[in-house]
């Protein structure tokens, strides 16, 4: 896109704003009702537009009533919340051009909830309209069970698998469906929220760093989503919303404390101005662990998050939003295997004892030790290992609707990521002579157009165009200057995407069609020292046009309350920067580990179920089988399948492609309200997910996934003040990696599953119409069990409590 062409793009955006300012405004005003038909003061209310292009939020004022305007024409959803009470949706609503519509909600005693939610198609939908599986964990939910983090938000969601090594800070993974890391897309308000410079390209090098700051609610997709969101949705997408203000001033002030010297503070605030034209929302967040596991794992993070929308007119809107993110964490070295060990086959994980460890971590040899049975030394304390990661992201929406069936988007994401690892001479094993320093700096650039076209009440089309551009820039600074390297290259890529959904018979049978086609274009990777740098001289093809195709389909039995889903996508994931071009350098000169010619990632989803609706919607439950094949992956392989007499880059091995491998099970959940007071959720999970190419020693199964997981909570309150929780997470075992240093290979370990409990309280004490205090408190791993994440343990039971007071 050239200066001039974006020239005209902007000033045509600003002639059709000034052109719209002079319309006629629409309004929707109205009540919100309890039971008994009074006003619900302060009742949180926000206008959906179809398209997902507007979302407004006002407060009600002391008698219940609510008003939006300007609106501008054309299809909407209108939700209301409030504490105590079950979320509601009206029915769709289209506004005309001039209307003034009334529209009052009764709101239920707390039990299931029907929500608005966006992550499925990128349009806004009921969650009875759902086509796919999709779960969404509500704002109050993670403020009840007071999460820090978006990991501790995830654990529990069916079909999901969070993993973290060690305590606070530790390396934290998301795996969706028995699939990696890497497939699972992680978005902020539907913008991608990636690390160029991951080995990956995902986001899984900073997702340590996600606290919870200003988050409204989660939505996670189960399933391909790739068609709609790009690469990495090929096993899930999980969607970070971010409050939206509006409304009174109101907000939320927080401090805990706890075990492991924890200390975690936030504050939020949101509103609007301007007679409610402009509505923002701001947090910010940092959580110190002082001493952290074993008294010497510190970590520490800070996050800003925020929004800002602004109506220019009843047509035309801006929205902002900021992103940012800034950790520090002690780390420990990797885990090891020790004594004798069988010959071949999987290896059960038995600890070196915490005596012998502490031995190893103050300097005594391996051979010295006393190891028993043991087959593996837990992740050890290394005293000068660190990592610090900073993100930042910023977006700006700009939609324009001239006609209420008519709509048009442009927006833009700027993301920058920037870890720095160091490590020292100190700490067990091997360790480098002075001090290295690694620096990993990613740059993305996203900017994106999109119609959304309400043909009629049962039809609505999305088409658009989307360029990405991204930076890989990486720095190594080992202790002798002479071997310092560094290296960038730049990819770019250009997209097209459409989705048709149609509603029948009254809106009982959804189907939607979705199609995204990616070209990519590759830069010239630079290296320094130029001398002997591998990739120099040559030009290379671009990667293949990755092309994925989506469809989904729900049928209603509106009497019985059962509906009927299926979903088939195909899923991709594009090679990332340092897959293509990665390489170490060192006084040996280059070791290629990139392939520039790598082919995507592909794979195709399917899974159906079935969703229940009970006892005056007290109860429902799903059931979901989902099988999906990964039919081409990128694996980094030193088995000998790389020749370096055949491979042009003369590599003994790195990243080639091979065949997937497959992942199939159920997903089972329930959600109960048995009395007004009381509510359980519970959810079970059956992974059988294998590879094709054996990972070691003849194993096919895949790594970190448990055939069997199950989680249950109940939320019990007592009186309108206080309020009590219970959860329980368990799975099976699994297997997990572990280096055997006698080989220099990785062996398959067998590790057992967990039973972790937690208990909880929360009391509220009003101090006026809108001000409260909040006390809480809770213990978690309440039965003091010892683990060990794939060889990092973990914390046993911990107590923290806090104060927030919210106005």
């Amino acid at each position: 896109m050239n200066i001039k062409t974006t020239r005209r793009t902007i000033c045509l955006v600003c002639l059709s704003a000034v052109l719209a300012c002079g319309q006629t405004d629409s309004s929707i005003a109205g009540t919100v009702r309890d039971p008994q038909q009074a006003g619900i003061p302060g009742a949180h209310v926000t206008l959906i537009a179809r398209d997902n292009t507007r979302r407004i939020s006002v407060n009600a004022d002391s008698m219940g009533k609510y008003r939006f305007g300007p609106v501008a024409p054309g299809k909407y959803l209108l939700e209301a919340e409030a504490q105590g009470f079950a979320s509601s949706v009206a029915p769709p609503l289209q506004i005309e051009r001039g209307a003034h519509a009334t529209v009052d909600l009764s709101l239920p005693l707390a039990g299931l909830q029907t929500k608005v939610v966006v992550t499925a198609s990128g349009t806004a939908q009921t969650t009875d309209e759902l086509s796919k599986a999709l779960t969404v964990v509500e704002g109050q939910t993670i403020t009840l069970r007071s999460d820090a983090s978006i990991g501790d938000v995830l654990r529990g969601v069916p079909g999901l698998r969070v993993q973290q090594l060690g305590g606070p800070g530790g390396m934290t993974s998301i795996k969706t469906r028995g699939l990696r890391n890497e497939d699972t897309a992680v978005l902020i308000d539907g913008f991608r929220l990636r690390d160029a410079a991951a080995t990956q390209g995902d986001a899984s090098a900073f997702l340590q760093d996600l606290l919870v700051t200003n988050v409204d609610h989660v939505e996670v997709l189960r399933g391909a989503g790739s068609s709609i969101y790009g690469t990495h949705a090929t096993g899930g997408v999980v969607n970070i919303v971010t409050g939206e203000g509006g409304g009174r001033t109101h907000g939320s002030v927080l401090l805990e404390g706890g075990s492991m010297d924890m200390i975690r503070s936030r504050a939020i605030g949101g509103g609007s101005l301007d007679h409610e034209r402009l509505q923002y929302s701001l947090g910010a967040s940092h959580l110190n662990v002082m001493s952290g596991l074993d008294g010497h794992s510190p970590a520490r993070n800070s996050g800003v998050q925020g929004r800002l929308e602004y109506i220019l007119s009843a047509k035309v809107r801006l929205f902002g939003r900021i992103f940012a993110t800034d950790g520090f964490t002690m780390l420990k070295s990797s885990p090891q295997g020790v004594g004798t060990l069988p010959a071949s086959g999987i290896v059960d994980a038995l600890p070196l004892p915490a005596a012998e460890l502490r031995r190893y971590e103050i300097g005594t040899p391996i051979a010295q030790l006393n190891a028993g049975n043991a087959t593996f030394i837990p992740a050890a304390w290394n005293p000068d290992y660190s990592r610090a990661g900073r993100a930042f992201s910023g977006a700006l929406n700009l939609s324009l609707h001239p006609t209420g069936s008519l709509g048009f988007t442009t927006s833009y994401q700027g993301l920058r990521t920037r870890r720095r690892f160091g490590d020292g001479p100190a700490g067990a094993g091997s360790q480098p002579k002075g001090t290295s320093i690694s620096l990993y700096d990613g740059e993305i650039h996203t900017a994106n157009g999109r119609m959304d076209w309400q043909l009629d009440r049962l039809q609505m089309i999305n088409a658009g165009y989307e360029f990405e551009s991204e930076n890989y820039g990486n720095r190594s600074l080992p202790p002798n200057p002479a071997n310092n390297s560094a290296v960038s290259v730049t990819q770019r890529s250009h997209t097209l995407f459409a989705q048709d959904q149609f509603r029948f018979f009254e809106g009982r049978l959804q189907v939607a069609i979705s199609y995204r086609v990616q070209r990519f274009t590759l830069g010239q990777p630079l290296f320094a020292p130029a001398a002997s740098a591998p990739y120099s001289g040559q030009r290379f093809a671009a990667p293949p046009t990755a092309q994925t195709g989506d469809g989904s389909a729900a049928y209603t039995f509106k009497k019985t309350g059962t509906k009927l889903r299926a979903h088939v996508g195909r899923g991709y994931r594009a090679p990332s920067l340092y897959e293509r071009f990665g390489s170490y350098y060192s006084s040996y000169g280059y070791s290629a580990y990139g392939d520039p010619r790598l082919r995507p990632d592909r794979s195709i989803a399917v899974d159906g179920g079935v969703d229940q609706t009970l006892w005056d919607s007290r109860a429902r439950l799903s059931a979901t089988y989902f099988y999906t094949q990964m039919q081409e992956v990128i694996i980094f392989d030193f088995s000998g399948a790389i020749n370096p007499t055949v491979d042009p880059f003369g590599r003994y091995g790195g990243y080639r492609n091979t065949n997937g491998g497959l992942a199939r099970g159920v997903e089972l959940n329930a959600s109960l309200w048995p009395t007004p007071s009381l509510s359980l959720t519970t959810a079970y999970t059956y992974t059988n997910a294998r590879q094709r190419t054996p990972l070691a020693d003849g194993v096919l199964r895949s790594y970190v996934i448990p055939d069997h997981q199950f989680s249950v909570a109940a939320t019990q309150r007592l009186s309108a003040r206080l309020t009590v929780l219970f959860d329980l997470l368990t799975s099976g075992n699994y297997l997990a990696p572990v280096y055997n240093p006698a080989t220099y290979a990785s062996r398959a370990y067998r590790f057992p599953g967990v039973a972790r409990a937690t208990i909880g309280a929360h009391y509220r004490l009003p101090l006026g119409e809108f001000r409260a205090l909040r006390f809480y408190g809770k213990v978690e791993n309440l039965l003091n069990q010892t683990y060990y994440e794939s060889g990092f343990r973990t914390p046993g039971a911990t107590a923290r409590s806090g104060l927030q007071f919210e106005f």
